[in-house]
């Protein structure tokens, strides 16, 4: 078991009229205005299961697991992965928000937070408006509109509910941007400009609505070799500097925490100059989002190697590790990939009847300490 020396807060709701997690002028993650930290979960198809099948509401078994174990928080796709998933939004809005409805009000009644991502598949909404990936970027395009609309009624309706601590704009598109031709994704290169013009565009229109919760980008760790690939492709891996400059390129404006997606099995090698275990790595990230007063969001660390050959623990060993240095590194928000997911088979996948429920268990110890030092 790895020691708890942490800050701390409670994670109940009603406390006050503050919602969700906010980020104060310091760069402190808060929640009802005093710091917070809390390690969730990403309960991925939570809402895409019942999307695809209104009959299906199994999700609210799962919130109220989470609850009963005392994980605070959850990550949830708050919008369909395929065209197909969004039909039902372009031809009864009403219904298909009655649905997302259910899901918010069953991590309501058990007491967990929802960080809502509400564009987890871009090309979803390209194609369900038929239009290329690239017009993300032109603000007067279907593909901005129908963005603009759909934040706006999803934001709105939830703007009141203690179930929301977060808005989310897609999921790691920093890993597309400024791809050259010949790097295995050309058909999901997405420019810088693209991104950014697009994930303002998302955050000014939450902002509008509300003024108060974390808005991140869902954005994964820059790639090793980002700064390079955005100054012309040349060969080699970032140093530190490099990386911190794409670090808090890619999580601009209104955009905190800085989000990352990174895992022990994703470290090596950084950096060019130095080379880091996992816990020097988050530290680093730290180190840079003071500069910028952000504090930093581990949005999807995995509960295990998916690369036999990359190290020689086990999986108890691989998943302590993480935690530890989640721990020490002082990162306030964390959520591990992926809970109770139903739709697709996932080597990862944690459920408090699988062989990793002590995974969870461990996430709960943690998130028990936490709240026991408030």
């Amino acid at each position: 078991m790895i020691s708890l020396a942490i800050l701390a807060i409670g994670c109940g709701f009603g406390q006050g009229a503050d919602l969700g997690l906010s980020v104060d002028s310091h760069g402190v993650l808060t929640r009802h205005g005093v710091p917070y930290r809390g390690i969730g979960v990403n309960y991925y198809d939570a809402f895409l299961r019942t999307l695809r099948n209104s009959n299906d509401h199994s999700y609210e078994e799962g919130f109220a697991a989470l609850g009963a174990n005392g994980i605070p928080f959850a990550r949830i796709a708050a919008s369909g992965y395929n065209p197909g998933d969004l039909s039902l939004y372009l031809s009864d809005k009403e219904a298909y928000l009655r649905q997302l409805d259910g899901v918010v009000e069953s991590a309501k009644q058990a007491n967990v937070g929802l960080i809502a991502s509400l564009f987890w598949s871009i090309d979803a909404v390209s194609k369900a408006v038929g239009e290329p990936r690239s017009r993300w970027g032109d603000s007067a395009s279907a593909t901005r509109r129908f963005m603009r609309q759909y934040t706006k009624d999803v934001v709105s309706r939830y703007a009141d509910s203690p179930a929301i601590w977060g808005w989310e704009f897609s999921c790691e598109l920093s890993l597309p941007v400024d791809l050259k031709p010949g790097t295995g994704m050309p058909e999901r290169a997405l420019t810088y400009e693209t991104f950014r013009n697009a994930a303002l565009d998302f955050a000014q229109t939450v902002r509008e609505i509300d003024p108060q919760r974390i808005v991140v980008t869902g954005n994964s760790l820059p790639r090793p070799a980002a700064y390079h690939n955005a100054n012309g492709g040349r060969p080699g891996v970032d140093t530190v500097d490099q990386f911190a400059r794409i670090l808090i390129r890619d999580n601009p404006g209104l955009f905190s925490p800085i989000c990352i997606h990174a895992s022990l099995a994703g470290v090596d090698p950084y950096f060019a100059d130095r080379r880091v275990s996992y816990q020097e790595l988050l530290e680093t990230c730290m180190q840079i989002g003071r500069t910028v007063n952000k504090p930093v969001y581990v949005e999807e660390f995995v509960a295990t190697a998916r690369h036999g050959s990359f190290t020689s623990m086990n999986e108890s060993q691989y998943f302590s590790t993480q935690l530890a240095a989640i721990e020490n590194s002082g990162v306030p928000l964390a959520s591990v990939w992926v809970y109770d997911r139903k739709l697709l088979p996932d080597r990862s996948n944690l459920t408090f009847d699988n062989d990793r429920a002590y995974m969870l268990r461990m996430i709960a110890e943690f998130d028990k300490a936490v709240h026991a030092r408030n």
